[in-house]
Order: structure tokens, then C-alpha cells, then sequence
């Protein structure tokens, strides 16, 4: 499993909770590779495993990574950074990876 720590810019108003939840519903139906399963929880259409996120205090972002099989983690998360970078780049100051 892999915790994602994304931190927002100082300068940005944007909470990213909320608006990682409005780009996936934006892009819905679109052909986009990450789709909801639950309120929180995300799936990638080709990589096997979950995403979880939920906002912490400071407008933080935690996302937890997991998958059944370890050796295919890295794919889902690759995918799942540059789904951030692509569509909240403009907003983050940071992200910090966690390996448990």
C-alpha cells in the first residue's frame, strides 16, 4: 500500500477533496481511465486495485493506494499522479509518497 500526501499551494483557494471529486464527474463517460466506485473510492479501468482519498485538516489531500497484487502498485499510482498533475498541477505544491 502507498499514502499520498498532497499538499496545496499557499496562494490556491481550491480545496482538492472537492475538486478532484468535480474533474472526475467533468469527465465522466469521457473515456477517462479513473472512474468512481464509491464517494471516495476510485478504481483504475485497466490496473487492478482501489483508490481512497479523503481531505485532512490544512486543505491536505490523503490517498491511499492499494492493490491485491504488490508488483502492480506502481502502475496504479503512476496513473494516479498524473491524473493529479494533469488536472490539479495548478493547485499543488507537493506530494509525498508513503510505502507501508
Amino acid at each position: 500500500m502507498k499514502v499520498l500526501l498532497v499538499t496545496p499551494r499557499v496562494d490556491s483557494d481550491v480545496r482538492l477533496a472537492p475538486e478532484l471529486k468535480r474533474t472526475e464527474r467533468r469527465l465522466r463517460g469521457r473515456g477517462t481511465t479513473l472512474v468512481r466506485v464509491a464517494a471516495d473510492k476510485w478504481k483504475h479501468v485497466s490496473y487492478p486495485g482501489w483508490i481512497r482519498f479523503a481531505a485532512a485538516p490544512g486543505g491536505i489531500l490523503v490517498v491511499e493506494i492499494q492493490t491485491r497484487q504488490e508488483d502492480s502498485e506502481w502502475q496504479l499510482l503512476q496513473s494516479f499522479i498524473g491524473y493529479l498533475d494533469r488536472h490539479l498541477g495548478a493547485h499543488i505544491e507537493s506530494v509525498s509518497i508513503i510505502y507501508r
